[in-house]
């Protein structure tokens, strides 16, 4: 089954104040090295899949495709220009692979830098003919409804999954839904058109930490994490 692989990284990164450096959040330094990075390193480790597609800013797209040739991946990575919305984005990289189309394709956003190679594979493993898939978290605070500032009902944390990318879906499918949906209103992620299509998606469910790069603390957080994990940071002189 052919596999492919689109990376969301279009975001300006306008709540993490990455807009006022003149650099595109996907850019911006974690533990040394940009954002994008760790994403590109943890999929490039996973052999089924065959095409990488990155969705950048589009004034930003020479740039990327220099700094993703420097990296030196196994595989190449094409770089086409997103959208000024998420769903433009993911729905132009669809389009990019039209040419050569997979059975399945991964969504992925660039923000989750700590995703790792056994989540991906975790979700591989339910990855079939038609299932759609995603990664998530179960929920670990206290849940309540609210109504007009007050406390309405409670919510069984059990019944909710916090969800997560990458996301795994049959490519004609996806693209299909995308199409339908363009102009539209903005999506929350891509398991949203499958759901409200009537369609079901897998919850592959972990423990690990998958958390998203939106606000400045947010860095800190994510080199923590990095760092227990080994890597080490690069703008102090490793690799």
């Amino acid at each position: 089954m052919r596999i492919a692989c689109c990376i969301v990284a279009a975001g300006q990164g306008t709540r993490l104040g990455a807009e006022w450096t003149g650099t595109p959040k996907a850019l911006v330094p974690v533990l040394g090295r940009p954002m994008l990075y760790y994403s590109l390193h943890a999929l490039d480790l996973i052999p089924d899949i065959v095409d990488f597609t990155v969705a950048a800013p589009p004034e930003f797209v020479r740039k990327f495709r220099d700094e993703i040739h420097a990296w030196g991946f196994s595989r190449p990575v094409n770089v086409i220009a997103g959208g000024a919305s998420r769903a433009e984005s993911v729905l132009n990289a669809l389009r990019a692979l039209a040419g050569n189309p997979p059975e399945m394709v991964l969504i992925h956003d660039a923000a989750r830098v700590c995703i790792t190679r056994p989540m991906i594979e975790a979700l591989m493993q339910v990855v079939g003919d038609g299932v759609c898939a995603t990664l998530a978290q179960s929920a670990v605070d206290t849940l309540r409804a609210v109504d007009n500032g007050m406390i309405s009902g409670e919510i069984d944390r059990s019944s909710i999954a916090c969800l997560e990318t990458p996301q795994a879906f049959p490519y004609a499918r996806l693209l299909e839904l995308h199409e339908s949906a363009k102009g539209s209103e903005e999506l929350p992620d891509d398991t949203t058109l499958f759901t409200r299509a009537g369609e079901k998606v897998r919850v592959v469910f972990h423990d690990d930490s998958n958390m998203k790069i939106t606000y400045p603390e947010d860095i800190v957080a994510a080199e923590g994490i990095l760092f227990a994990r080994g890597w080490q940071d690069a703008s102090e002189g490793e690799e």
